[in-house]
């Protein structure tokens, strides 16, 4: 089942606990309300029986109908609440739900102070996660970049940024228990565990903390590793980012399970498998210029969030109106182009758009047409307004992205990525000409921006594990790159890579990709991310343990279904070629392949961030091999917003204060008290990050003054207010739930104790 109906099944049951013909009002804060967004419209929730959806921090007036509390367990909310029945019964009960686990301190306060048959039902329901698409989740915590993979600074920060980075591990572990909760899975916890780079980040400065003195220097290991200075590759040592997540993860896992024993609940599905991984397995994918249509459009035009995307339309009458269009399942187009290849993507609009055609508007198109024919033609079906709009809008796109693919040249420069990348060139052969393709390129002052100097480049240096300093400083002044550029490539080196080459030799080396030589592979998309690598050797089983480990339980065929070395071949009857056959995985598949039920998960997290070509794997990787595969992240990146990243990483002590990351309210209490450097619980990181300006309740209007009284006491009429007045009359006419609203029985919902 697609994550978003997950998602909305567990809002629903909130909603639909007091069911019709009893009305009720819904509350919210600002962080669950923006949750309950991306799978619910407002005018659907008020379809059920609510009267109305109000902030929790606003001054609500009372009103005799029961209260829905749907919010972010935090102990500011809970002190909200119980201001909602001190002194006063501002609803007739109160339902309580909330989207992620709450401390048990709280939720005894919360117990304690609504007595009298106010509480209802105190339910977890465990599904604090942005459902991005039906696929694909993510925490939206692009600051984790900087805490995960920044260097510490000075002692001035290093503090505050092992905290940070401490609570963005907590965070990352439970939002995963979120989502699994959600999705009712227990899986078997697999990592990432690389061999050619120690720690990185944080966890570096740990490592150098507690190794042998006679290993101290005053440059880290990392850094020596990847800007020469050591004779030899040394031994790997320390915990690295993936292991400390999934050793965070399962740590909640099990503490969840031991809560919910009847979790999960039986299914005739093989149990699932998750795997832990960061952006240093794959320091490439974000780098490379796609033509896969959501991520192409997402590179050279400006979406924002993925989502939104603003155009000029020509409607009926030839006017030109500024629109804006979201791009996601609401739009079915959008949905049956965003993983095709461009060219198959426009291929599949102009057919479509004729069928549309011919359908109802009683013409054909007739001959051959382009792109300016099908949009002249949209422009004068006056019907069906809707459609007419989303097929103009992606013929739009798919022009304005074929033009950019002129100007700036890309073919030629992703011809050059794709054998950094790959390390072949199309024929499968190593390449021996990319500096003579590549300097011209960097030469180019007109066409090629300097942004894709900076990706070409960054994946050369990949493709050449490191450079020598004099080349590397030829290849910057041949692109006239800036110093802020220049750090866009140097600061790879925080994510485990050689960007100096040394005189060290050693056989440990970043999982590549092998070339596969397959028929009909399109040449400028012949890169396969790595996930995708993981994904088809699991379902093979010849994933090597010893490059994914498990963190705990591992399946009794695991044993033998190991190999030795960190590569990992694809396997042979995957998807077919791009290139001169078409390829087959976008058609309609059958309806054995559509049921999902009984499918084994396969889950990826990715920290540090997914780009739009691993996002499509969860898709078209999950239908070729028969599996249900969600994907999610810190967050979601295009090359774009990495390269701009990238800048700003080396910058000691980021992780303290990341661009992008938390940023406390001014009036908001201080950062969670702890040792320095220690962790603190996952309650304090909720309080602290969810905070909002609190405003109370309204006043209690005094008692009612005997009508005798009245004139005499003319100033009291003006100490009640109107509105709760208006409210409360309206309630009592309309609203009252009765006796049968004291009959209610706390609920117990997903292993929930009251």
């Amino acid at each position: 089942m697609p994550l978003k109906d997950l998602l909305k099944k567990r809002f629903t049951q909130a909603i639909q606990s007091i069911p019709p013909p009893a009305w009720k009002i819904l509350i919210t804060d600002d962080h669950s309300q923006a949750i309950l967004d991306t799978v619910y419209k407002n005018f659907d929730i008020l379809q059920q029986n609510v009267t109305s959806v109000e902030p929790l921090h606003s001054a609500r007036p009372p009103m005799s109908v029961d209260a829905i509390y749907l919010l972010t367990p935090t102990a500011q909310n809970v002190d909200r609440i119980l201001a909602d029945f001190n002194g006063r019964r501002t609803y007739n009960s109160a339902h309580l739900y909330f989207i992620d686990g709450i401390d048990d301190r709280l939720a005894q306060k919360l117990t304690d102070g609504l007595q009298g048959g106010v509480l209802r039902a105190f339910v977890e329901l465990y599904c604090n996660v942005w459902a991005i698409e039906d696929r694909v989740f993510s925490l939206k915590s692009p600051g984790s970049f900087f805490t995960m993979f920044g260097p510490l600074g000075g002692a001035a920060s290093a503090d505050l940024a092992i905290e940070a980075f401490e609570d963005d591990v907590k965070v990352a572990g439970r939002s995963i228990l979120n989502f699994l909760a959600t999705i009712d899975e227990s899986p078997y916890i697999r990592y990432y565990q690389p061999h050619h780079h120690s720690p990185l980040g944080p966890l570096a400065a740990q490592q150098q903390a507690s190794a042998p003195v006679q290993q101290q220097a005053p440059q880290s290991l990392r850094w020596r590793s990847a800007m020469g200075g050591a004779p030899k590759t040394p031994e790997i040592v320390g915990e690295h980012l993936s292991k400390k997540i999934a050793g965070q993860l399962q740590m909640d896992l099990d503490e969840y399970l031991t809560n919910n024993p009847e979790f999960p609940p039986a299914s005739g599905r093989p149990k699932g498998v998750l795997f832990v991984v960061d952006r240093s397995m794959d320091p490439a994918a974000p780098l490379l210029h796609e033509f896969w249509y959501q991520a192409m459009v997402n590179d050279l035009l400006k979406i924002d969030d993925g989502v939104k995307y603003r155009y000029k339309y020509t409607n009926t009458i030839g006017g030109t109106e500024d629109k804006v269009a979201d791009l996601n399942e609401t739009d079915p187009v959008w949905c049956s182009v965003r993983h095709l290849h461009m060219k198959d993507a426009i291929d599949t609009l102009m057919t479509d758009f004729g069928k549309f055609a011919q359908e109802h508007a009683g013409f054909s198109g007739g001959g051959n047409v382009n792109l300016n024919d099908l949009k002249d033609m949209l422009a004068s079906l006056p019907q069906f307004q809707t459609q007419r709009e989303q097929f103009s809008l992606h013929l739009d796109m798919a022009q304005e992205c074929m033009s950019l693919f002129e100007k700036k040249k890309l073919s030629l420069v992703a011809n050059v990525e794709q054998c950094c990348a790959t390390g072949y060139t199309s024929e499968g052969k190593t390449p021996k000409t990319l500096v003579e393709e590549m300097v011209p390129l960097l030469d180019d002052r007109v066409n090629i921006t300097s942004l894709d100097k900076v990706r070409i480049m960054a994946l050369y240096i990949l493709f050449r594990d490191g450079v020598a300093d004099e080349d590397r400083r030829r290849l910057y002044q041949h692109a006239r790159l800036s110093i802020s550029e220049q750090d866009m490539v140097n600061n790879l080196i925080h994510l485990g890579v050689k960007v100096i080459k040394d005189s060290s030799r050693s056989n440990k080396s970043r999982i590549k990709q092998k070339p596969t030589n397959q028929e009909g592979e399109y040449e400028l998309s012949r890169y396969k991310p790595i996930v995708q690598m993981v994904l088809e050797d699991q379902t093979s089983s010849r994933l090597d343990q010893s490059s994914f480990p498990y963190i705990k339980d591992a399946p009794a065929e695991a044993s033998g279904s190991l190999r030795g070395g960190n590569s990992l071949a694809p396997p042979s009857s995957q998807s077919g070629s791009l290139r001169s056959a078409r390829p087959t995985w976008h058609k309609a598949p059958s309806a054995r392949m559509n049921n999902t039920e009984g499918k084994q998960r396969l889950i990826i997290f990715i920290a540090g961030g997914m780009t739009y070509s691993e996002m499509r794997c969860a898709y078209t990787v999950g239908q070729a091999l028969g599996k249900d595969i969600y994907i999610g992240s810190t967050h979601v990146l295009t090359p774009e917003t990495f390269t701009q990243q990238m800048r700003a990483l080396g910058r000691g002590g980021i992780g303290a204060n990341p661009p992008g990351g938390f940023q406390p309210h001014p009036q908001g209490p201080n950062r969670p008290h702890r040792s320095p450097g220690q962790p603190t619980t996952y309650q304090n990181i909720l309080d602290f990050r969810h905070w909002t300006i609190p405003v109370g309740p309204p006043i209690i209007p005094p008692p009612q003054q005997p009508q005798s009284n009245l004139l005499q006491q003319p100033k009291l009429q003006h100490q009640s207010s109107f509105a709760s007045s208006l409210n409360d009359s309206m309630g009592n006419l309309s609203l009252n739930n009765g006796k049968d609203g004291e009959k209610k029985k706390k609920k117990k919902l997903f292993g929930m104790k009251i």
